[in-house]
């Protein structure tokens, strides 16, 4: 029995390998279409009787598309009803692509990004709180003081080995030594222990806290010849920076003013400061704080309520031109080039300048 070959059936065209002869696709498409038209010839012959072969492949070609356009509403609703995920960020890092090259991957946003530092809060400020009001130098130099110093702890557990003197009457001393020679080259105070400490307690601020560290300090250098506290130089450059860098006035004064006291008690202290880069180190902050008029107590000998107070702009400019003075041209090339408006001739108008009066005498 011959069977009938659907009219619309299309033979590929015979390929490269395959030339006149057709091969294997041809052979497989005739043997699909010839199953088709009978499948489609005895569904017809069931349904209606003198049906045709052409009327039969129109039926199978309908139910076919049919088929075809449930099976693709059910998978779109598939797709539709399922949870859309969230971007995730991707990593920056060389992948490999069907070439054999690297390529970089494209980096999408951030989900869910962490909470800015507060300075405020000590942590994460919460988002869509109220923000805190502007911070004041004092508030912001608090907020930068960084670790408790070493002079801080030591005092809170009286290991200092010098207290206040509460009896400074009649031109005695501010601190009491707990050894009778102390801290003179006579006796067997470790000056390589302690003055770094003394230096370190330059960033607080309470007292009598201040007031012990300074003095202590200069006591300390004013005891010692250079050949014992030039080496130790380069130990308290880094605790002067910390102390120049919680930009609070009173660490700042007092830091300036231990470097000021190098530079007088000793010729060579310029020499090493620049020689372990300490001119660098500590002259960012004076850049920054050139213009401040806060004024600050310098010194303790002096018997005034509050103690003796001078400009921060002026504790600067002398400190600078000292530096200057005896740094030289390198010292002074090095100051130009992190503080630029700083000019060793003009002269700054301190506390005494008769603006107060001035501003009274106008009322």
């Amino acid at each position: 029995r011959a069977t009938a070959m659907s009219p619309d059936v299309r033979l590929p065209p015979p390929s490269e390998t395959t030339r006149n002869s057709g091969g294997t696709r041809a052979r497989e498409a005739t043997s699909k279409s010839t199953s088709g038209g009978a499948s489609a010839s005895r569904r017809s012959s069931g349904k209606a009787n003198g049906g045709t072969a052409a009327n039969a492949s129109s039926v199978a070609r309908g139910a076919t598309a049919r088929s075809a356009t449930a099976m693709s509403h059910a998978s779109t609703k598939n797709t539709t009803s399922a949870k859309p995920t969230g971007r995730q960020p991707l990593s920056a890092v060389p992948t490999g692509d069907a070439t054999g090259r690297f390529c970089f991957e494209k980096l999408s946003a951030v989900v869910n990004l962490p909470e800015k530092w507060c300075a405020c809060c000590r942590g994460p400020h919460l988002r869509g709180a109220k923000p805190h009001p502007r911070l004041t130098i004092t508030q912001r130099a608090l907020a930068n003081a960084g670790p408790v110093s070493a002079f801080a702890t030591a005092y809170a557990n009286s290991s200092l080995p010098a207290e206040k003197n509460s009896g400074d009457f009649g031109g005695a001393p501010q601190i009491r030594w707990r050894q009778p020679r102390w801290p003179g080259p006579a006796s067997d105070f470790a000056v390589a222990t302690w003055l770094p400490v003394f230096v370190e307690g330059c960033r607080v601020t309470m007292e009598p806290q201040r007031m012990i560290a300074i003095e202590g300090t200069k006591q300390i250098i004013q005891a010692h010849d250079y050949y014992t506290i030039l080496p130790l130089i380069p130990q308290l450059v880094p605790h002067l920076r910390a102390a120049l860098n919680t930009s609070n006035p009173p660490a700042v004064a007092a830091a300036l003013e231990i470097v000021s006291l190098l530079l007088t008690e000793f010729d060579g202290a310029v020499d090493v400061l620049l020689e372990c880069d300490g001119f660098r180190r500590l002259l960012p902050t004076p850049n920054t704080l050139s213009n401040c008029t806060v004024k600050v107590r310098v010194g303790y000998r002096t018997k005034i309520v509050g103690g003796e107070q001078k400009r921060l702009d002026v504790i600067i400019h002398e400190t600078l031109s000292l530096m200057a003075e005896k740094g030289g041209a390198r010292g002074l090339r090095l100051i130009k080039s992190y503080v630029p408006t700083f000019d060793p001739g003009r002269p700054v108008l301190g506390v005494d300048d008769g603006w107060g009066r001035r501003k009274s005498a106008g009322r």
